[in-house]
């Protein structure tokens, strides 16, 4: 009887024994779970702190053109934490300066080409137009007009917060034209800056 005490009082000890090895690290991994979810809260906060100082509305924003004449070059578009931001980069004939701009809100449809005769694909409920100038997107060369911009007419947008379409509309006389499709009418604001020329509209996400 002796010995069979022995072995239930082994057994005992075995079956209420503490925490073991294997529990361990899936506490440690609760708590670095835990350390990491508060640590990306904080960064939200400040990121929406920075997102409410950036001055935007949904008003008109123009500039006067320069003297020099400038060509489109490269434009693309891309999210960030506060906003879209679409980006129009230019070649000067002169100064290095961006080109005039007027970006705003309007109704469509829209149409394009020197009688109208063409009409623009749209998406989205409410379009920035966006025209530049002087400017084009060709040059002469010999006589004969080249290309200056080479990018899509139709930019690539991946994981956008508004930005439906981002579209080139043909060349004015000494403009450069895009529309800009949003999901809903959001504030924006714009940025121009030098080497190399170029104008950034960003939108409120």
């Amino acid at each position: 009887m002796a010995g069979l005490a022995v072995v239930l009082t082994l057994v005992g000890t075995a079956c209420t024994g503490t925490t073991t090895g294997a529990e361990a690290p899936v506490e440690v991994d609760r708590a670095q779970a835990a350390r990491e979810a508060t640590r990306e809260l904080d960064a939200a906060r400040r990121r929406d702190l920075g997102c409410a100082n950036v001055v935007m509305s949904e008003g008109d924003r123009t500039t006067r053109p320069p003297e020099h004449f400038l060509r489109l070059t490269d434009a693309y578009a891309v999210a960030e934490p506060c906003w879209d931001k679409i980006v129009f980069t230019f070649e000067s004939t002169g100064a290095d300066m961006p080109p005039g701009y007027d970006i705003g809100y309007e109704k469509g449809p829209f149409t394009e080409g020197d009688a109208g005769q063409y009409t623009v694909e749209t998406l989205g409920t409410a379009f920035l137009y966006v025209i530049f100038s002087p400017a084009a997107s060709v040059k002469e060369t010999g006589g004969r007009p080249q290309q200056t911009y080479l990018g899509n007419l139709r930019l690539t947008l991946r994981d956008m917060h508004h930005t439906e379409i981002v579209r080139k509309i043909i060349d004015g006389d000494g403009t450069v034209m895009w529309l800009i499709g949003l999901d809903v009418k959001r504030p924006f604001t714009v940025d121009a800056a030098n080497n190399p020329p170029r104008v950034s509209v960003y939108i409120a996400r």
